[in-house]
């Protein structure tokens, strides 16, 4: 590597960082909708179980993540048309959609086709989003979302350890401690940082 592909690839990595700080920050509505979306599908589920209501719960969550993705999709392109993307939020935008594809494709084929039981759901999305959150945390540049991610793995190991009903409410409450309210931080957050741009 020659002295100039260096420099440049500095300059690259600078542009990304400051590119970052200074635009990247989410306003946290797509954290808690999906978040509530997700503890009322879970809670749910729990209720109709415990009421011994029996039917396919997977078109529960057929609902669910589909009035998820739709709002996603419709969030993102008014976000896209409203302004341009900055490249540290095309690198968020491009985490959790390929986070949200692999929830998706654990959450609902793996089970229906047997590859593992129900209750190993929650556990295994909550790896994911553990993931996710750490990622975020870094391209934001901001510690305390980095440090959520801590609490997903916890999550995910007790629920690994001690499977069953119990996970529908461990998992919603990760959901509430750990998405829906940083959401809340992040768009509190976000609008103080609009109005002094303004």
């Amino acid at each position: 590597m020659d002295e100039k592909t260096a420099l440049d690839e500095l300059q690259f990595i600078r542009k990304i960082i400051e590119d970052s700080k200074k635009t990247v920050l989410d306003d946290g509505i797509g954290y808690i909708f999906w978040g509530i979306i997700i503890v009322v599908g879970l809670f749910t589920t729990n209720i109709l179980i415990i009421s011994k209501v029996y039917f396919n719960y997977l078109w529960i969550w057929l609902i669910v993540i589909g009035i998820g993705w739709t709002y996603s999709i419709i969030s993102s392109r008014r976000k896209k048309e409203r302004l341009p993307r900055t490249f540290g939020q095309k690198l968020i935008h491009s985490v959790w959609i390929s986070i949200g594809i692999g929830m998706t494709l654990l959450g609902l084929v793996g089970p229906a086709v047997g590859a593992y039981k129900g209750f190993f759901i929650s556990p295994i999305l909550s790896v994911l989003l553990g993931s996710a959150f750490f990622i975020s945390g870094f391209i934001y540049d901001l510690k305390w979302v980095k440090l959520l991610s801590i609490g997903w793995w916890i999550g995910a190991v007790v629920m690994f350890i001690y499977p069953g009903m119990h996970s529908f409410i461990i998992m919603g409450s990760l959901m509430i401690f750990f998405q829906i309210i940083p959401g809340i931080i992040l768009y509190r957050k976000y609008k103080r940082e609009a109005k002094v741009q303004s």
